[in-house]
């Protein structure tokens, strides 16, 4: 007599595996998706870091803020130290940024740099898109890390860095104040602040 699975088991048994399934697939997703995020992220963070060391280098000074590029304005330094597809006023951002965006939690969220300082913006040839801003002895970096391609939201693949005048690209805001909540509602650099203090991770 031969032993076999009836076709009530196995129907039993994948009907299991596909409820398992349904529940798992979709958290594997989101947080393979927010890996990616991070590794374009990373990426991004590091060209900066190593445009802003040329600058550097190349000015002979060990302060950002007194490189040749940067005190021209931060449409030199950008198109000086990185490869570029397109440039964009400040008035014109949307040509390089999406038109729009929106808070984790869904809300929109309100991007301007009209009157914030002498800003310039470009896509890179990597793909993602910035507007660096040079307001006073502030340079903040806004970067969209995939362009225009969605989500198009703030704290997934758009964030706000601060390039210190030793050349580091850190937070806007300290890392040890950041809150996953502050970011859900679209504080101003607390996302990329929360990612840092928690090492390159987004868990929010």
């Amino acid at each position: 007599m031969k032993n076999a699975f009836t076709l009530a088991e196995v129907l039993v048994t994948l009907g299991i595996i596909g409820v398992v399934a349904a529940m798992t697939v979709p958290n594997l997703m989101e947080n393979y998706q927010r890996q990616s995020y991070i590794t374009q992220l990373r990426k991004t963070h590091s060209e900066l870091s190593q445009a802003a060391e040329s600058a550097m280098n190349d000015s002979n000074t060990q302060r950002f803020f007194e490189s040749q590029a940067i005190r021209r304005g931060p449409g030199t330094f950008i198109s000086t130290y990185f490869k570029t597809t397109k440039t964009c006023s400040s008035s014109e951002f949307t040509d390089c940024l999406a038109a729009s965006y929106n808070t984790v939690n869904g809300t929109s969220y309100f991007l301007s740099f009209n009157g914030d300082g002498d800003t310039s913006c470009a896509v890179l040839a990597s793909g993602s898109a910035m507007c660096i801003m040079k307001n006073g002895a502030s340079i903040i970096a806004t970067v969209d890390i995939n362009g225009k391609q969605g989500p198009n939201v703030y704290g997934r693949d758009l964030f706000h860095l601060s390039i210190e005048n030793d050349g580091s690209v850190t937070s806007v805001v300290s890392p040890d104040n950041a809150t996953s909540g502050a970011c859900q509602e679209g504080d101003y650099g607390e996302c990329f602040a929360k990612i840092l203090n928690d090492g390159w991770v987004m868990d929010y």
